[in-house]
């Protein structure tokens, strides 16, 4: 069933499209990075906020434009990422890194979600003060979307 899907997949008009054009695969490659350079671009500093760096910065005004920001590189990059795998479905369903990857983004999603969803984002965002939970929170997302890119750039290689 899951290899019929993936031929599917692969034969797809749009994925058909993107495999033979000079210029939209570069482009949608590029869009990729973009979106993942918009997702880490917030996460990160709003991890090193909950973290204690930046403290002059208010928190709720900061972390709400942070969270939107990594919201939509989230999903451009989920969009994108979807484009690019439907190029060669059955090539990287079976390359460790990119499963890696995706199960790297996954846990990110939702340790983000947990976090977005505590009472102690709520009380960081009104307070500015930052419970411990929270920054365990923090710290995990840093790894995990550290991980998530390393083993994103370890695709081409396996």
């Amino acid at each position: 069933m899951l290899m019929e899907w993936l031929q599917a997949l692969q034969e797809w008009q749009v994925a058909t499209f993107f495999r033979r054009s000079f210029y939209a695969y570069p482009l949608l490659n590029a869009t990729h990075i973009f979106s993942l350079a918009l997702l880490i671009g917030a996460i990160l500093p709003a991890d090193l906020r909950m973290l204690g760096l930046f403290s002059g910065i208010p928190a709720a005004p900061f972390l709400k434009l942070m969270t939107r920001l990594a919201a939509a590189g989230l999903v451009l990059a989920i969009l994108t990422g979807f484009l690019l795998f439907s190029v060669q479905p059955l090539e990287y369903a079976g390359n460790p890194a990119f499963l890696t990857k995706v199960s790297l983004v996954a846990l990110g999603a939702a340790n983000a979600a947990v976090i977005r969803l505590s009472p102690g984002w709520r009380a960081a965002a009104a307070s500015g003060v930052v419970s411990p939970s929270l920054r365990f929170g923090a710290v995990l997302s840093l790894m995990l979307w550290l991980a998530a890119l390393i083993a994103g750039r370890w695709i081409a290689f396996l």
